[in-house]
């Protein structure tokens, strides 16, 4: 059978030799990199190219879920686990439409982890059995078929501004010039918008426009 190969992202060491020695018991698996932070886990899924990515939330550097995005962006055959201790709806929501195909609370038994493993490396997803199952299918259909409402017309008219500025590619602080505020005030513009549309990455945001007709394609925008 093929050998999976994977990184262990987590800032604690001790974590990451107890998972290491644990996988590694398992034929099928292989630890090929470890990284402490979000940065070295970029580099090393840039080099390395695992199937699997465990990847702690809390990682130092980067904002918790922008990570998932960009080790997408990097290698697209790699799959993002999620291991937190964090049940949170919310930061399995966002973990999702992020690009994470599986969320694993830390209170889980190896087994379950090896199980993940399995079943996420088979093309499915796998979420920890104290997490709703349904926000599977939930964001599955969401991704396929987009938001089933328009909750477009929620947004003021300045997070409508900030939305369509912030799709066209430009920087908090190239909006805040453009519409003469401050970037602080944009970036609570940015957070409630997304927390409205419960969208909450820009690849997503564009996807978003397309669906509802506010941009033809993608191709249009540099993002």
């Amino acid at each position: 059978m093929k050998t999976v190969k994977i990184l262990l992202a987590d800032h604690h060491l001790m974590v990451r030799e107890g998972l290491k020695l644990l996988l590694e018991r398992e034929s099928r698996f292989k630890v090929v990199a470890e990284a402490a932070n979000s940065q070295e886990t970029l580099e090393l899924v840039k080099s390395e190219k695992p199937n699997i990515v465990l990847l702690d939330l809390t990682l130092p550097i980067l904002s918790r879920f922008d990570i998932i995005q960009l080790v997408k962006e990097l290698s697209a055959k790699t799959k993002v686990i999620v291991v937190s201790k964090s049940i949170k709806q919310s930061h399995v929501r966002q973990s999702l439409q992020g690009g994470a195909r599986g969320y694993i609370l830390k209170t889980a038994s190896f087994s379950e982890l090896a199980e993940a493993i399995r079943t996420i490396s088979e093309g499915n997803y796998y979420l920890s059995s104290e997490i709703k199952t349904d926000i599977i299918d939930h964001f599955i259909k969401q991704t396929d078929e987009g938001p089933v409402h328009n909750k477009y017309n929620l947004l003021t008219k300045r997070e409508k501004e900030v939305f369509r500025l912030l799709i066209s590619g430009n920087t908090t602080e190239e909006i805040a010039t453009l519409l003469s505020i401050s970037p602080k005030t944009v970036a609570k513009h940015r957070a409630n918008l997304m927390e409205k549309l419960e969208i909450f990455n820009i690849a997503s945001l564009v996807r978003y426009a397309i669906k509802i007709g506010i941009i033809d394609s993608e191709s249009d925008l540099t993002v």
